[in-house]
């Protein structure tokens, strides 16, 4: 992972207006409801899965359509490490946005003198951060695979399929369709709950190996995709 690019890729991020403003939207919306019932406490936030899909559009694409991969990688910069870092910088950005978002939540709830759940905040923060590790993965191997943010069609048609896919299973009695679907829906959003963790439950090996293959194969696959890719530096200066 290259640091340099971690943190162009969150100043990237952090100063597209349009960026901005839908995280704006989607991360303070929540304080409305906390606001008008404190109690509720962090279960209002919801999950950082929109928040991640705002940061992770394009992360590849955009740099393919725009010609400014040919400039980062004629620098001592490998694919697989222009990769790594794009998905870091992903992880960390989303991580940046809940944790302000806990501090606002839990500002909220002591100003309206309600008590702050801090062991849910805790369980709120990990969730999130499992959750955008695992979906920037999943778009760094979309957006390898298409310029601009056609990612985002490519989730949602994957998503589409995964759906049409499951309802067929279901409705001819076919296990195996279902189940096959259903995985693939999971792995369009790996996440890991670790209340049973937090309660003192048993570790839940298969989630955790699923969600662990999930983020393993999709980095692996965007480097390969990335490493097959031709580039036309010529053209770069264009």
């Amino acid at each position: 992972m290259n640091v340099t690019l971690v943190f162009a890729t969150l100043r990237q991020r952090f100063t597209s207006p349009l960026r901005l403003v839908i995280l704006l939207l989607l991360g303070w919306m929540p304080m409305l409801q906390i606001l008008l019932a404190p109690r509720i406490g962090f279960a209002a936030l919801g999950d950082c899965y929109f928040l991640t899909l705002t940061l992770a559009a394009g992360m590849i694409g955009q740099d393919l359509s725009s010609g400014t991969l040919q400039l980062l990688l004629a620098r001592p910069v490998t694919r697989a490490q222009y990769v790594f870092s794009r998905w870091g910088a992903v992880a960390a950005g989303t991580f940046l946005i809940v944790v302000l978002q806990a501090l606002c939540a839990a500002s909220l709830m002591l100003a309206r003198g309600a008590p702050v759940p801090w062991g849910q905040a805790a369980l709120y923060l990990g969730n999130s951060a499992l959750l955008a590790l695992g979906l920037a993965a999943v778009m760094a191997l979309f957006s390898s695979l298409a310029s601009g943010i056609a990612d985002l069609g490519l989730l949602f048609l994957a998503f589409l399929s995964a759906q049409v896919l499951e309802k067929v299973g279901m409705f001819k009695s076919w296990d195996w369709l279902a189940r096959g679907a259903g995985e693939l829906l999971r792995m369009l959003k790996p996440e890991l709950d670790l209340a049973s963790l937090v309660h003192g439950g048993q570790v839940p090996w298969p989630a955790v190996v699923a969600y662990l293959s999930t983020v393993t194969l999709c980095l692996a696959l965007a480097v390969v995709v990335m490493n097959r890719r031709e580039l036309s530096y010529a053209s770069s200066g264009n």
